[in-house]
Parts: structure tokens; C-alpha cells; sequence
């Protein structure tokens, strides 16, 4: 019995990472938003690049870590992805190369939203907010006296 549950251990440690795999370092501690676009000058990316910086404090006050699947390449909070990753996360999202769409991960590693890359930070915020975790996080830091960003 010992043997067979040691096989079974190694092989998923030695079997190539499945997606759940790239996101396992975020799972109940980050939200993650997904932008996929065909490429990085795509005008609706490079506005939500701006808001996104512009945004800073409310992304980091929602724990957002960004993705970013630009064709075969990716970014990972401005950091490259391995193209294997690439290929994994547009396998679980099922994401064409050419789909321009913002998806939204919640904390338990979930989709949340899907929506077009056009779609304003500020909706995706709102929906964050109203999710238990957040509104739990909202009031602690009221209480704590800290500030709360604005959607």
C-alpha cells in the first residue's frame, strides 16, 4: 500500500504541471485577471495596461495578481510566463489566441466573470466588492480604521 501511494506522489510531481499548477500559488490568496489579447499593441489592452497602473491601490487593496496571454506569450504581474503556461491557461479558459477578454479568478480559484477586454475596471471592481471574502476584508479594514478603495 505504501509503494502504490508513493507511485501515485511521484507521479504527480514528475508529470509536466497542469494548469492548476500555475495557479496553485494564488489560491486563497489572490484574484486574478486575465487579459488575452492577439496582440500588445490591441488598443482595448493597452487602455486597460493605463487604468490598471492608474489603479494601483485598488488592485492591490483586491489582491489582483494580472495575467496577461498576448498570442503564444503571457505576463504574470509584468514578468514573462513559460509558453507552456500560456498554453495551460488558454486550455483551461479556453482562450483563442485572437479572443480579446478580460476573466475575472476569485480567490477560491474559480471563474468569476468573463467579459470583453473593453469591459471597465471599475464593473469589475464592483463585482469584487460583493463577494463574501471582499465585504469580509471591507469591514475589517473599516474597523482597523485602514482605508478602503474606491470601484
Amino acid at each position: 500500500m505504501k509503494n502504490r501511494l508513493f507511485v501515485v506522489m511521484m507521479f504527480f510531481l514528475v508529470v509536466p504541471g497542469a494548469v492548476a499548477d500555475v495557479l496553485d500559488e494564488h489560491l486563497w490568496k489572490d484574484r486574478l485577471l486575465i487579459l488575452a489579447a492577439p496582440s500588445a499593441k490591441h488598443p482595448a489592452l493597452q487602455q486597460k495596461r493605463d487604468i490598471i497602473n492608474a489603479r494601483r491601490d485598488a488592485i492591490d487593496d483586491r489582491d489582483l495578481r494580472i495575467y496577461e496571454l498576448i498570442g503564444k506569450q503571457g505576463l504574470r504581474d509584468g514578468e514573462p510566463l513559460e509558453v507552456e503556461e500560456v498554453a495551460e491557461l488558454r486550455e483551461r479558459f479556453a482562450l483563442d489566441p485572437n479572443d480579446r477578454m478580460v476573466i475575472l479568478v476569485g480567490l477560491d480559484g474559480g471563474e468569476k466573470r468573463r467579459a470583453p477586454l473593453a469591459t471597465p475596471l471599475s464593473e469589475l471592481f464592483m463585482q469584487i466588492d460583493t463577494m463574501p471574502m471582499r465585504r469580509a476584508d471591507i469591514r475589517a479594514k473599516k474597523e482597523a480604521g485602514e482605508a478602503v478603495t474606491k470601484p
